[in-house]
């Protein structure tokens, strides 16, 4: 029964986050609610619900639009800060979701012109002035990616916050290895139950539309995420059709997006669609969770963004120091830290310098100077793999729950034997890092395949190591694609005809991708890198494991160098200024431990 209660109080969570409280509303004035069905280019039937002003109007036009239950209960913080200030809001729900019609399939590309069609229907309705904008995070910021890539002619801009750009490299197979921990939920809990919910109360209600489309619904279980990753276990088709970072380029409109690198749902790679769009982006990137975009000032600069695109107000947005700002640690109670922030105009940033790393004996990690190679004695570090182990921190946003009990980081000891560190000296000075990073390891395997986690904390002067950034790969899936690798980010093929199963004590050169992030190493602190066998991340990821233990060797010498490569902020790249070293445990989402 606990266990139960713990899965019911995660899911109410998890749709909550997706219609949090913008904090107090602005007094409101009187407002229309109305709502009814939109027909689709096929003859589908959408259900929706619009707020707005009471008055003629017309209005400008905010449209949430997601699987979950926008067109029976659209997000009541949106409601709350735009309507008041003259905007409507209206949420459209997917096809196959709460009460409209047709087969729900996740991100299926008839998603894509149906809500081309919502928004050519909205500009058309008495109460709106046709100037339309999207507004929301993940599975509502995910469809703004696809729909913009369809270019509606009364779409005047898009706000997508915490997305995923590739679904196969960002959440459903990092670095080749299966995610089911977020697959699961999402599929059979936080979907479905808040679709269903707004379905069960409109047919309640007597609506005979919604209770013709639930009768005419066939069953949409097959098309869960859970259950076509494992019949998509390569980077085939179905993949690149729903993997919006392949459409943005298409997108024509000003965008605003948040990414956060220590997001537990959709990861931190999302941020690599950035800088394959032609339209100008804007918007924070940052440490932190999946609840960034919510932050006060995140929202404070949204509104402006809307404002400036949509209404045309000469607000000053155009004057803001770069199109990106970066927050270098957020912080639990304020969600940002004030004075450790800098700008980018692009992502990945231009100004950064590559710095390398090699493994050296005795655990140490040594910078490779003016890009000679560093002398390095013969060694070998070895650790087990029996599969994926453990599993992550609680996030007391989901009411402190667990899959199952949650140990991120260090709160039990690691079994002897199972990973290897590598730690660099006391750094001399700061050092901001921003983007990815590679881990380049020379490894023997005792079994034909095994699975590589990295994890990357800086290890302060104080006894406390914090929390930093992973990656992960297995390694059959090596094979890089050259056009699209970098020194600091590997990119696999994941194709099936590249697959190549290691030689049991054969020496192997393996790539594994850091995701994205940003932190700054201080001076006195040490940079550590931990290589061991994948664990969950905190919340919601945790990976297949492979059927056969083995003994993974990483090599490291003058034949074999490994070693750690990743990008410096250098110019206007550097955090303006760099506080004190903050409280252990007082970042989001970066947790501390005793260093060993």
């Amino acid at each position: 029964m606990p266990r139960r209660i713990g899965l019911v109080a995660l899911v109410l969570a998890l749709v909550a986050s997706a219609t949090i409280a913008l904090g107090p509303a602005r007094a409101a004035d009187e407002q229309v609610r109305e709502t009814g069905y939109l027909t689709t280019r096929d003859g589908t039937q959408l259900h929706y619900t619009v707020v707005r002003p009471a008055g003629p109007g017309p209005f400008p036009t905010l449209l949430t639009y997601d699987g979950y239950d926008a067109g029976f209960n659209p997000d009541p913080g949106y409601i709350a800060e735009y309507v008041p200030d003259g905007y409507a809001f209206i949420g459209v729900s997917l096809r196959g979701s709460g009460c409209s019609g047709g087969v729900w399939d996740f991100f299926q590309p008839v998603e894509a012109t149906d809500g081309y069609d919502a928004i050519e229907w909205i500009a058309k309705q008495p109460w709106s002035d046709g100037k339309v904008a999207m507004i929301g995070k993940s599975y509502p910021g995910i469809t703004q990616l696809f729909v913009g890539a369809t270019r509606p002619p009364h779409l005047v801009a898009i706000a997508p916050g915490h997305t995923f750009g590739d679904i196969y490299r960002d959440i459903a197979y990092p670095g080749g290895i299966l995610n089911y921990g977020f697959n699961v939920l999402w599929s059979f809990a936080s979907q479905p139950y808040s679709s269903d919910g707004a379905l069960l109360q409109k047919t309640a209600a007597g609506d005979p539309v919604c209770a013709a489309n639930i009768a005419n619904r066939p069953q949409t279980k097959a098309n869960t995420p859970f259950f076509q990753s494992l019949q998509h276990q390569w980077d085939d088709s179905l993949i690149r059709e729903r993997s919006p970072g392949d459409l943005v380029q298409n997108i024509n409109v000003p965008t605003w997006t948040v990414a956060a690198w220590q997001d537990e749902q959709v990861g931190p790679r999302g941020v690599d669609w950035i800088g394959r769009m032609k339209a100008p982006v804007y918007g924070i990137v940052s440490n932190g969770d999946h609840s960034m975009y919510r932050t006060k000032p995140a929202l404070a600069e949204l509104h402006r963004f809307m404002d400036y695109f949509v209404r045309g107000e000469d607000n000053g947005f155009d004057k803001r120091p770069g199109r990106f700002e970066v927050w270098w640690e957020a912080g639990r109670d304020e969600k940002r830290a004030p004075g450790s922030t800098s700008w980018t105009d692009t992502w990945p940033p231009p100004t950064t310098k590559t710095r390398t790393y090699v493994l050296d004996g005795n655990g140490t990690l040594k910078p490779q100077r003016n890009g000679t190679r560093t002398v390095l004695p013969n060694g070998t570090d070895n650790f087990v793999y029996a599969g994926s182990t453990g599993s992550g921190q609680p996030n007391p946003a989901y009411g402190g729950v667990g899959l199952p009990s949650q140990q991120l980081f260090g709160v039990q000891p690691r079994p002897p034997g199972t990973w290897v560190d590598y730690t660099t000296a006391p750094l001399t000075a700061d050092m901001p890092v921003l983007g990815t990073a590679s881990a380049d390891l020379w490894i023997t395997s005792t079994a034909p395949d095994t699975d590589l986690q990295v994890t990357l904390t800086e290890v302060r002067p104080d006894g406390q190591e914090t929390f930093v950034q992973q990656g992960w790969l297995r390694a059959s899936h090596r094979k890089l694609d050259p056009a699209r690798s970098t020194p600091t980010r590997p990119f696999q093929t994941h194709q099936q005809a590249d697959q190549e199963f290691l030689v049991p004590g054969q020496p192997t050169p393996v790539r594994i991708e850091v995701f994205p992030f940003g932190h700054v190493f201080r001076a006195g602190s040490r940079i550590r890198m931990t290589v061991e066998a994948p664990k969950p991340l905190p919340d919601l990821w945790s990976f297949a494991s492979l059927p056969v233990p083995s003994v993974t060797t990483i090599l490291h010498d003058v034949a074999h160098p490994s070693a750690l490569v990743f990008s410096e902020a250098i110019g206007a790249a550097r955090p303006s200024s760099v506080p004190p070293l903050p409280a252990c445990g007082t970042l989001i989402h970066q947790p501390c431990r005793t260093a060993a």
